[in-house]
């Protein structure tokens, strides 16, 4: 189960994979209070985030961010409230 996030202020792939690139490091994710290796594939524009128990992973399209979250299944039950949270800050940067 994933989500879409349309653009709203950036017009193209290219402009939302480096907004979000320059966004989301290492430094930003510890403010969560997790640990992850966040990993950048520029030729695809995917930003992935591994740490344990799950993995995010941001795949940027033409009009729109797909979302896919990955988790242990501990915690499975939060789902859908880490999603909505990261819908929150997709939304605000793009």
């Amino acid at each position: 189960m994933g989500i879409k996030v349309n653009y709203k202020n950036v017009t193209n792939r290219d402009e939302a994979f480096s907004k979000i690139k320059s966004h989301i490091t290492p430094e930003y994710i510890q403010k969560f209070q997790v640990k992850a290796v966040v990993t950048y594939d520029d030729a695809k524009k995917i930003v992935k985030a591994t740490g344990s128990g799950f993995t995010l992973t941001l795949s940027f399209l033409d009009t729109h961010c797909d979302v896919d979250l990955e988790l242990s299944l501990l915690l499975r039950a939060l789902k859908s409230k880490i999603l909505a949270k990261i819908e929150d800050q997709i939304i605000k940067n793009l």
